[in-house]
């Protein structure tokens, strides 16, 4: 494992600094696995999102979990859990010049498709050059500038302005696609095909997807050697997470990561051989359409927030296991390194004092202990996935506390595919979501509240800002970071966007998210543990999922069946 470790985040890295990774020849491997799994299936819960719909393209908004990280891949592996910490993948080196705006990436040579056609660095370039040419495809708001092959084994990609803090997105989160396939689908469908049988240079082919199972095979030539070690990875989806719980309580599923109830009553009290690995990785929001609607209006978030007890919900939903987040929504302690000093001892304002002040601020007045304005009752619908009990449950708990508040708050449980197609297109007044998944502060807060990632309301995004927030100060303090590679540079602006966050309530934070992942320790061995944290343990995670799912063995050397 190649770890760099730096005074603040990694795109601090020196400018012009080649970072060679080099790797054993047993990671990286040569010619013919001859392996395709030693055997067995590692049967996985993706959750409760019901039937399977067959669609495996990357820019879709909700395309199958195997999509990321187990068919198509990244450049290199920075690890989601782990800030600082890089491995390679499809790459075994980049460059940055010209003040982030070169970068030049070197790519194996003993990677292929899965249909037996080489990978090569026209792959990679074409890959990029597609996302300079189509927003849809620019799924990480790159200013990408040119793409061209540079030499045998290197792309050299340009862009318009400095990108240093852009490289979580483009090295270890924008997937390399086959030039000889995509080229071929005309432009316009690249974001609609549903691409049922992809080509990708990951571990595993798809076998099979019937219903709420889903069947990948391992390929017998993948480059990293001996790997994967399950000869079938299966998928099994659930239509809510009773019933998740109860497969995963039961046995059934060697990796799981449903919210369970008491966990430690109702499953590791079950067998000594299961295992809880939790790593919080994200903060848990109410995210409001900043747009359009009620929530459009700062104090209509703030006054929402004030009327929250997140305590009370952290106890009663969560067992006392998710921490109230901050006002800022700063991740910690992952990103300790860009606290504002001055705000380290911040708390979320609560109470109905705050919301009397915001909503009069605004124009509301109370009539019959509701809030209404021009007639009309102050009302906000939320909208989150039916078979996430717990998010249920959080709601639930919500609409009382706002109740109480004089807001109604309409609570809209629907399918997966709907929240999520919802999401995408901005097409919502309010989400219980989450946000986070990432080792880069500057990554976490884009994803957030960069303008220029969403397209309008009704055009659809998988990468981030749902809501539509737009802020120019907000902006221009996550172009002040892009522009240099100095940490103490960097940090005031990230004290500018902590103290606007703040005054401006872009999303209501609520906890530091759960991230529970359940493995049977009778069936496999070798995931990430606290103690061996080389990537992000969770299932679902584009793409550390995939790059443990390829390193996860059966214990005692036996697969399940």
């Amino acid at each position: 494992m190649i770890s760099t470790t730096t005074a603040g985040p990694r795109r601090a890295l020196a400018a012009g600094a080649a970072l060679t990774l080099t790797v054993t020849l047993a990671a990286c491997g040569g010619g013919k696995n001859n392996n395709g799994g030693s055997g067995g299936v590692l049967t996985v819960a993706t959750g409760s999102t019901g039937n399977f719909i067959r669609n495996f393209n990357p820019f879709a908004p909700q395309p199958l979990q195997a999509t990321n990280g187990m068919i198509y891949e990244p450049l290199f592996h920075l690890n989601a859990a782990k800030a600082g910490e890089i491995e390679p993948w499809l790459a075994t080196k980049y460059t940055w010049s010209d003040g982030g705006k070169t970068l030049r990436v070197t790519v194996r040579t003993n990677a292929t498709w899965n249909d037996g056609k080489p990978f090569t660095a026209d792959d990679v370039a074409w890959t990029f050059q597609m996302a300079k040419e189509s927003k849809a495809q620019n799924m990480y708001a790159l200013p990408i500038d040119s793409a061209v092959v540079e030499g045998k084994d290197t792309a050299l990609i340009k862009f318009s302005k400095s990108a240093y803090t852009k490289e979580y997105f483009i090295l270890g989160k924008m997937k390399m696609l086959p030039k000889h396939i995509w080229s071929k689908i005309p432009v316009k469908e690249r974001a609609t095909t549903l691409n049922t049988n992809p080509v990708g240079t990951g571990p595993w082919k798809v076998k099979s997807v019937k219903g709420m199972t889903m069947d990948l095979v391992a390929r017998d030539d993948y480059y990293f050697k001996g790997l994967p070690h399950f000869k079938t990875m299966r998928y099994r989806s659930f239509t809510g997470n009773s019933a998740v719980t109860a497969a995963v309580t039961s046995g059934q599923i060697d990796w799981g990561g449903g919210f369970i109830p008491d966990i430690k009553k109702n499953y590791l009290a079950k067998n000594k051989n299961f295992e809880l690995v939790n790593i919080p990785l994200a903060t848990t929001f109410f995210l409001p359409n900043a747009e359009q609607g009620p929530t459009a209006d700062v104090n209509v978030r703030k006054a929402i927030s004030a009327a929250l007890d997140r305590e009370f919900m952290n106890r009663s939903v969560y067992d006392g296991q998710a921490p109230v987040a901050n006002p800022m929504a700063l991740l910690l302690p992952n990103y300790e390194s860009v606290l504002d000093p001055s705000l380290k001892d911040a708390v979320i304002e609560t109470g109905q004092g705050k919301v009397d002040q915001y909503l009069t601020a605004s124009g509301y007045t109370k009539s019959g202990g509701a809030w209404e304005k021009n007639g009309k009752k102050l009302s906000v619908t939320v909208e989150l996935v039916s078979g996430w009990t717990d998010y249920v449950s959080v709601a639930q708990l919500a609409k009382q506390q706002l109740k109480k508040a004089g807001i109604e708050l309409v609570v809209k449980a629907e399918s997966y595919a709907q929240w999520s197609n919802n999401r995408a297109r901005g097409q919502f007044q309010m989400l219980l979501d989450n946000s986070g998944y990432t080792p880069d502060p500057r990554a976490y807060y884009a994803q957030l509240l960069d303008s220029t990632i969403p397209p309008k309301i009704g055009e659809s995004t998988n990468v981030g800002n749902f809501g539509r927030y737009s802020n120019p100060v907000m902006d221009n303090a996550l172009d002040k970071i892009a522009s240099t590679k100095d940490p103490a540079k960097q940090k005031p602006w990230y004290y500018k966007i902590q103290q606007e966050f703040i005054k401006d309530m872009p999303a209501i934070p609520l906890f530091y998210g759960q991230n529970e992942q359940e493995f049977n320790g009778n069936r496999v061995t070798g995931y990430p543990t606290e103690d061996n944290l080389y990537a992000a343990p969770s299932i679902w995670l584009d793409p550390d999922g995939g790059w443990v799912a390829a390193r996860i063995k059966p214990a005692n050397g036996k697969a399940g069946k």
